[in-house]
């Protein structure tokens, strides 16, 4: 299939900025799979007539993509599938002082990954039969009268958030679909970033369509008693649930954004603990504390000096003479 321009419609747009997560804790994980770092590009072109079945999972270590699809007839179908993990969980910490105890804390901030995936389709469903073998075989050719399925379905654990369209038992089925999934897990300093979308352009002949998106309340405090019975499925934050049966034609884009806040910092623009400024815990060190590291180890003082005009000399006793001192 030739790679046509995707078409996007515009019948509903969903853009929902949630701020306040703050660092990862145990519900980012897909369950069941590892986080192992790696990256995925699929690609494929298919044109023919017969019968066919396509099964696609991409999991990531917070994000997971489902495709599936089958039927029989004249198909004519394109897709580009990748994913990648581009940290793990476990891969690197941040440090940051509890407001309850006045102790450092270490966390694990979250993993990073992505997954993309676009689709392109143009079925017509019809019987096919094939003669398998020789013999009993040859002469008793095989059936397939099989209607069209196609199924998507999106999902991020860290953000509590889902996204699907599936069609069953179409005659005909004509469009494209693009999903696009990113979690990116914050710092000590840096906020970051979850997003899930997913645009359809469906034309449907004789068939089902059903398109869902669900934002759940994030797993944050599974062991509050107060919060674990408005957190899940329970009481979810966005819910759509629509079905189309017969002929339609149908563009939905749906797309959601949460940003995940940094740790907050307790400590006054110089921290200090019990074994000194140099003991402060050390991962990230020159990028959360560099500017206050100067003022021990002298570096601050050197920049100052390089940026005098006229130029300091650093033999002569350091006070202001006539050169520097200040005339209003």
């Amino acid at each position: 299939m030739g790679h046509k321009a995707v078409k996007i419609g515009s019948a509903l747009v969903l853009l929902l900025i949630i701020t306040g997560l703050s660092c990862a804790v145990d519900y980012d994980f897909n369950p069941g799979q590892e986080a192992v770092k790696y990256k995925n590009d699929v690609t494929s072109d298919v044109t023919g007539k017969g019968y066919f079945v396509e099964y696609a999972k991409a999991n990531t270590n917070n994000l997971s993509l489902l495709e599936y699809a089958h039927g029989s007839g004249t198909l004519d179908f394109a897709d580009i599938l990748y994913d990648e993990q581009k940290t793990t969980h476990a891969s690197s910490y941040i440090y940051w002082i509890d407001y309850n105890t006045g102790l450092w804390t270490r966390k694990y901030p979250g993993a990073s990954s992505a997954i993309t995936y676009t689709r392109q389709y143009d079925n017509v469903q019809s019987p096919t039969a094939f003669a398998y073998g020789t013999g009993w075989y040859a002469a008793h050719p095989v059936g397939y009268n099989s209607l069209l399925k196609d199924k998507n379905e999106a999902k991020s654990y860290q953000e509590s958030a889902s996204m699907s369209r599936q069609v069953e038992y179409a005659r005909a089925l004509k469009g494209d679909i693009a999903v696009d999934m990113n979690c990116t897990a914050p710092t000590a300093t840096v906020s970051g970033k979850g997003s899930l979308s997913m645009n359809i352009d469906d034309d449907v002949t004789q068939g089902t369509l059903h398109v869902s998106e669900l934002l759940s309340m994030p797993m944050t405090k599974a062991k509050t008693p107060k919060f674990k019975a408005k957190q899940g499925w329970k009481d979810p934050i966005v819910e759509e649930d629509s079905n189309y049966i017969g002929d339609f034609k149908v563009q939905k884009t749906m797309k959601l954004e949460i940003s995940k806040s940094p740790p907050t910092w307790m400590e006054d623009w110089l921290p200090c603990c019990s074994g000194g400024f140099f003991d402060i815990p050390s991962y990230n060190f020159d990028k959360e504390h560099g500017l206050q590291k100067g003022v021990f180890d002298c570096t601050c003082r050197n920049t100052s000096i390089s940026t005098m005009q006229p130029k300091w000399n650093t033999t002569m006793a350091q006070f202001p003479t006539e050169n520097y001192q200040y005339k209003p």
